[in-house]
């Protein structure tokens, strides 16, 4: 995905068994879609802990903030109990909407580190890939601060 593009519709499964629809929160909240390799590994729960702990800055700026990995809902329940998050973790079986978004796996398995935020039109505003989860946080929330400059 480029700049500019629309977010593709799509619907996952989140950690407690729910369906997440991206056409519920369109034109009403902005979109971070943070894609993480694995849960309850160490670089990974940082980065997901991290999330959450600056989640209600998100809020504030009217984000909905979700995790996604091609792991189970129950790997992603058991992960979200343990480290206590306040945002939903979506199973992407099947990369579906990795592949949507142009992701290419890590070796052909893992879902590589990379964030994707969208205004509230669903146009994407930024994209970011890097191993250091902080600078995820720190450009998405830049990226909605300057789109509602606009």
């Amino acid at each position: 995905m480029k700049i500019g593009d629309h977010i593709p519709t799509f619907s996952l499964e989140d950690n407690k068994g729910n369906w997440f629809n991206s056409d519920e929160f369109l034109y009403k909240k902005h979109f971070v879609l943070f894609f993480y390799p694995m849960d309850f590994t160490p670089t990974c729960t940082k980065e997901v802990c991290e999330f959450r702990d600056v989640n209600a800055d998100f809020k504030a700026l009217d984000a909905v903030v979700v995790g996604i990995n091609g792991q189970s809902t129950s790997s992603h329940e058991r992960f979200y109990t343990k480290h206590q998050l306040n945002f939903p973790l979506l199973s992407d079986k099947g990369a579906k909407l990795s592949k949507l978004l142009g992701i290419k796996k890590k070796f052909g398995l893992l879902t590589p580190r990379e964030t994707f935020v969208f205004n509230k039109q669903g146009k994407l505003i930024e994209h970011i890939v890097s191993n250091l989860a902080n600078i995820h946080i720190e450009k998405a929330i830049e990226a909605i601060k300057n789109d509602q400059k606009d």
